[in-house]
């Protein structure tokens, strides 16, 4: 088959790589979650936007060769999927199966990730109520009630 074909074929090797790269450090984060470890969680962060930058930078490259695909073809790059150019250059299959089984785990972490760091908002968002001593955690009775409109969070109580 054409050059383009095999030229997208190594492009998609490429960014199996990259999310294999990138597979590795969520994992890395998941444990910086679970141990709160903030500056761990702050490097992961800023190693997975260069990796982001990476992907992107392939997947304008795949972009321009699944253009010439395209042209061969009859069909318009948007239109054209890994199944239909599999079809016709079988070699694709093996990067295509790799492919979805990084994405499937990429999304699998993520969504630990997720569910982790919003646990932790929680709590957070739990902690500052009780520091700042919020209406809506404490009893008081009927007639001291102030007006909803003028509650005001406060680290000190000065009531008391």
């Amino acid at each position: 088959m054409s050059e383009a074909f095999q030229n997208v074929n190594e492009n998609l090797r490429r960014q199996v790589e990259l999310y294999n790269e990138l597979l590795t450090l969520e994992g890395h984060k998941k444990k910086a979650l679970i141990q709160n470890d903030l500056q761990e969680i702050e490097s992961i962060t800023a190693k997975e936007e260069s990796f982001i930058i990476k992907v992107n930078r392939l997947e304008k490259e795949r972009l321009l060769w699944a253009e010439q695909i395209g042209r061969e073809l009859g069909k318009s790059p948007e239109d054209l999927t890994l199944a239909e150019m599999e079809a016709h250059y079988p070699a694709l299959e093996e990067v295509r199966l790799d492919l979805d089984r990084v994405v499937a785990q990429l999304r699998a972490i993520h969504e630990t990730n997720s569910q982790l760091l919003q646990q932790a908002m929680k709590i957070v968002d739990y902690t500052v109520g009780l520091l700042t001593h919020q209406e809506s955690n404490t009893y008081t009775y009927p007639g001291q009630r102030e007006k909803e409109e003028n509650k005001k969070r406060q680290l000190m109580d000065w009531r008391i």
